[in-house]
């Protein structure tokens, strides 16, 4: 539990290519891929589906879930090299990764393997696949099984059986409810089972010997695991669909002609950027009970079954949805929103927390502690989903959901202190800062101001002009309270929030942000304080420090005591540009970049530490909203785009990084039609043309004129085609 505050060109194209035991012809398509050279250590490799996955470190061993359920952990292969069996990890030389699986390079004297791992859509099972060239060899793959529930439900019972007809191991538990099946068809040695407890242990090893078969010039083999966890669902039925080809559908997930596309000069942050979004994709899971929504990432279980963060959190799933609006995948943002809807509290409105894939088998709000705990999730929830209603004009979406909407607005204003209007947070509850419990949060208070902003316009899209002016009357009032609470004149600080036994907190970065965000901040204190997180104690050359090395607790190992975010710098950095501070802006969102190739490849870690550019120890290798805000900061920061489909308007204002003279934004929506933009810098000036396939509609063109200098504003009706502008 946790709270805190160009792109490559993926055209779908059908190939012609050799069809093989691993590769088959129907997912060869020009998907993007990321190699790396050295992945026996400290490199997370993954494979995502919309029901399963696969993943882990090379060391340690992949797990395997098709959730709720977990299948295997602990699963590598190895090679029967002269009748004896030798450990794979010794013969790994590469890997690859692409958005519908992993792929890993073995090679051993005289012989070489590859094995490609993935999910399969709505199946729940993952299939392996082995293509061999050279000597003929055996594999023998371990792993250790588990067929238990996402914590905290469990299954107990478990039995293992050796079933003939499909050559694998059948794993079952009493009521038959669950199983799974561990299969090859080229399988033709294997552990006994032992289901004997007195001389034995559910979970230790197990292997399987597979024997590869002619294919062609080389030799292949498969190996299945199919879980099940509900009545219409067969081990052995999933076990056949995942042999067959993979379909056009899971490609199209990722790649797609009317995708938001962007293309800068620099190829790295072109190709983090285009990752960042198939991130957010593989971040799409479906839950056989609770639905389909967002997870917050993916990373190894942390002694239990709880792979990191692969449930739901409804504040990360709103990081990622801003970045779905962002991007104009407006579909998939209504569904997130819904998604988080469904489980709001029916008595006070309040929107949950987190939820375990398991939550669907066991009264998770009543008996846990987890679901409705965080009082920050509906402010957010209410400014994200005026976001999303803006930019796609979809007043239908806030007209069926009104209620709920009042609801979630009305929690929010029951938190508040009736001398000064800021909200508080309960004794039972927690906000933003899950470390230090105070009683009041400087980001709590400014989320209200924006909340109730939000509902203001919120209310008068549905003609409520009385709850609009009520709304917009609070937020200028929390905005007066808030700097009389949390600003330190004296200092010349923002406090963060305050104990519950009275104590001031330190300045934290996302408190000083969030001053400024919320309007409170007079433009000297806004100079002051971004100066400041320019400054070492803050800035270092992986990102913003969430605490100044200067502060008296500061600890740059510890989660929000001085570690570097990837969603925090990414908040930063579109703040700056927002702010008119596009050169410290792009500073930050640059340092990002790298991030994507630390560990899982074209993924961001959660957390870096502050002193030196390592993944701190609680980090997530796979973290969604560290992708989102990255994309986010890019579309909605550097190139300034802002989209109101009620009034049929665009905001386009680039601030690149310095010695960028040229960007393409390509498939940019604008209610049902899109619009492509190409800008580059000229001799003093710069030029815009425009290719408009939709529409007519306002487009508002702010062009900077270096640092601090007021932007030349060009305001001019952009008719159906094409039309080119000029700044002198």
């Amino acid at each position: 539990m946790r709270h805190w505050p160009g792109l490559l060109c993926l055209l779908l194209s059908f190939v012609s290519v050799p069809v093989s035991a691993a590769e088959p012809a129907s997912t060869s398509y020009e998907l993007p891929r990321w190699s790396i050279e050295q992945p026996r250590e400290n490199r997370y490799l993954s494979a995502h589906g919309l029901r399963a996955f696969a993943g882990g470190y090379s060391e340690d061993g992949l797990e395997l879930w098709t959730f709720p359920l977990q299948i295997a952990a602990g699963y590598r292969p190895g090679f029967v090299i002269d009748g004896k069996m030798r450990d794979g990890l010794a013969y790994l030389v590469s890997a690859e990764v692409d958005p519908l699986g992993m792929t890993r390079h073995y090679a051993g004297p005289g012989f070489s393997l590859r094995e490609r791992v993935e999910a399969r859509g709505r199946l729940p099972g993952v299939i392996v696949r082995y293509e061999m060239e050279g000597e003929d060899i055996g594999l023998e793959i371990r792993f250790r099984p588990s067929l238990n529930l996402m914590w905290p439900a469990a299954v107990g019972g478990q039995e293992l059986a050796w079933d003939a007809r499909a050559k694998g191991f059948l794993i079952s538990e009493p009521r038959r409810q669950f199983r799974a099946l561990v299969s090859s068809p080229q399988a033709t040695e294997h552990s006994e089972p032992n289901n004997d407890r007195r001389g034995s242990e559910f979970g230790l090893p197990l292997f399987l010997r597979l024997q590869p078969q002619a294919c062609g010039t080389k030799r292949c083999a498969e190996l299945l695991f199919a879980g099940q966890s509900e009545a219409d669902e067969d081990v052995h039925a999933t076990t056949a669909a995942l042999q067959q080809p993979a379909s056009a559908e899971d490609a199209a997930r990722f790649v797609s002609s009317e995708r938001l596309r962007v293309t800068t000069p620099d190829a790295d942050a072109n190709r983090a950027l285009g990752w960042a979004q198939i991130a957010l994709e593989q971040a799409w899971t479906c839950n056989a009970r609770l639905g389909c929504g967002l997870v917050a990432g993916y990373g190894p279980s942390h002694g239990a079954r709880r792979p990191q963060y692969a449930w739901y959190f409804a504040g990360d799933g709103l990081v990622g949805t801003r970045a779905l609006i962002h991007e104009g995948r407006f579909e998939r943002a209504a569904e997130e929103l819904a998604f988080i809807l469904r489980y709001q509290h029916p008595d006070n409105g309040m929107i949950w927390h987190e939820m375990s894939q398991s939550a669907g088998f066991l009264d998770w709000a009543g008996d846990y502690p987890y679901m409705y705990v965080h009082v920050d999730i509906a402010f957010d929830f209410i400014g994200v989903l005026a976001e999303y209603v803006r930019a796609s004009g979809d007043t239908g979406f806030l007209r069926r959901h009104w209620p709920a909407v009042l609801r979630a607005y009305r929690y929010c204003l029951s938190t508040r202190d009736p001398d000064d209007g800021l909200p508080r947070v309960p004794a039972d509850k927690m906000s933003a800062n899950e470390q230090d419990r105070l009683t009041d949060e400087l980001t709590l208070s400014a989320a209200w101001v924006e909340t109730a902003q939000a509902m203001s316009a919120l209310a008068r899209v549905q003609g409520d002009e009385v709850l609009g002016r009520e709304a917009a009357s609070a937020a200028g009032q929390a905005r007066i309270q808030l700097r009389k609470r949390y600003r330190d004149e004296a200092g010349r600080r923002w406090i963060s929030g305050f104990s519950h036994a009275g104590k001031a907190g330190e300045s934290t970065s996302p408190a000083d942000l969030a001053a400024i965000r919320s309007g409170a901040a007079t433009d000297a204190e806004v100079d002051a304080t971004l100066g400041q997180l320019s400054r070492p104690a803050y800035l270092a050359a992986w990102g913003l420090r969430s605490r100044p090395d200067t502060a008296a607790d500061y600890d740059p190992e510890a989660y929000s005591r001085g570690s570097v975010w990837g969603l925090g710098t990414a908040m930063a950095a579109e703040t700056l540009w927002r702010a008119g501070r596009p050169e410290q802006a792009a500073t930050l969102w640059r340092s990002l970049v790298s991030w994507a190739g630390a560990d899982s490849p074209g993924h961001m870690h959660e957390v870096m530490r502050g002193d030196r550019p390592e993944p701190q120890r609680e980090s997530v290798p796979e973290q969604t909203w560290s992708s989102a805000a990255f994309l986010s900061a890019a579309v909605h920061g550097m190139l300034g785009l802002d989209v109101d489909a009620l009034a049929k308007r665009l905001r386009f204002a680039p601030r690149p990084p310095a010695g960028w003279d040229r960007l393409a934004v390509e498939n940019v929506r604008i209610g049902d039609g899109r619009v492509d933009l190409r800008w580059r810098s000229i001799a003093n000036g710069a030029e815009l043309e425009i290719e408009n396939r939709g529409a007519p509609f306002l487009l508002l063109w702010e062009q900077g004129q270096g640092e601090g200098a007021r932007p030349v504003v060009i305001e001019r009706r952009i008719a159906t085609g094409h039309t080119r502008l000029g700044v002198p």
